[in-house]
């Protein structure tokens, strides 16, 4: 029986010691759960405060990882400008102003280019017009000049003239004689002024000098067709066709300035001469 009771109150201290652990260990899961709690509510609290956002996903430890990373990089921008925000502001207040400008200046070129080509337009079609009475011009004084056919053609490198002589083929200027590429010339610089509305009156220097008789009664004829010409000559034929002649003369090794003015008749030939 005594074996049996201090086995009894063996068992008894025991228990009572795993009683007396079993308090203090429900206290101390106590305080631990009042702290856990106390420390739930300042988390709530401060999440609170935080802006809305949405939630990363990831375990505490890859979040705290991720946020230590960006605070590096933070660092590594170096000191925050305060300022940055009013040039901000200003920068975008100008990139306003330019992105206008711009706009302004693409419409302008628009413009200029719808212009442009309105202009294009009108200028080939004004210059073929103006071609077309060049090309008529040229040929009637070709003909009126030196009995010839006449062509000019538009080229890459410019205008290329035909003229083909009655009585002969070959069409390059380089072939056709002297006084022939003379009146060839002539045919082609009054076609010119024609396109500026003709040409009252014409002084020309000379350009009968190279002239045979046949070009020379061309050239008399071409006279009487109703422009005024000065001419300083020296053909005989030219200054019959004159109605006007002013000369110097030497007369005993004295020079003499000389007029002669005459009335005007026509030769058969429609060639004007000077009548008494």
């Amino acid at each position: 029986m005594r074996r049996e009771r201090r086995q009894v109150e063996e068992g008894e201290a025991r228990a009572l010691t795993r009683h007396n652990a079993l308090l203090a260990e429900r206290e101390n899961l106590r305080l631990l759960l009042a702290r856990r709690e106390a420390t739930l509510e300042e988390l709530a609290r401060e999440a609170s405060q935080l802006p809305e956002g949405e939630r990363l996903p990831g375990t505490p430890r890859s979040l705290q990882a991720r946020l230590a990373q960006v605070e590096r990089e933070r660092a590594s921008l170096g000191p925050v400008n305060a300022l940055a925000e009013g040039e901000l502001a200003e920068l975008q207040e100008r990139l306003k102003a330019q992105e206008a400008l711009v706009a302004e200046a693409t419409e302008a070129l628009r413009r200029l280019e719808a212009e442009t080509k309105a202009v294009e337009q009108a200028y080939g079609e004004r210059l073929r017009e103006s071609f077309a009475r060049f090309q008529a011009s040229f040929q009637s004084h070709a003909q009126a000049l030196l009995g010839a056919k006449a062509e000019a053609r538009r080229e890459a490198g410019g205008l290329r003239l035909l003229l083909v002589p009655a009585g002969k083929r070959t069409q390059d200027l380089r072939l056709l004689s002297l006084g022939e590429k003379t009146l060839g010339a002539l045919a082609f610089l009054f076609a010119l002024g024609e396109l500026q509305g003709g040409l009252p009156l014409a002084v020309l220097d000379e350009v009968d000098a190279a002239l045979d008789e046949a070009n020379l009664l061309r050239f008399a004829r071409f006279l009487a067709t109703g422009r005024q010409f000065i001419l300083v000559t020296h053909q005989k034929r030219t200054m019959e066709a004159c109605h006007a002649l002013y000369g110097v003369t030497a007369q005993g090794g004295v020079s003499r300035v000389y007029s002669i003015r005459k009335e005007v008749v026509h030769d058969p030939e429609g060639i004007p001469r000077g009548g008494p």
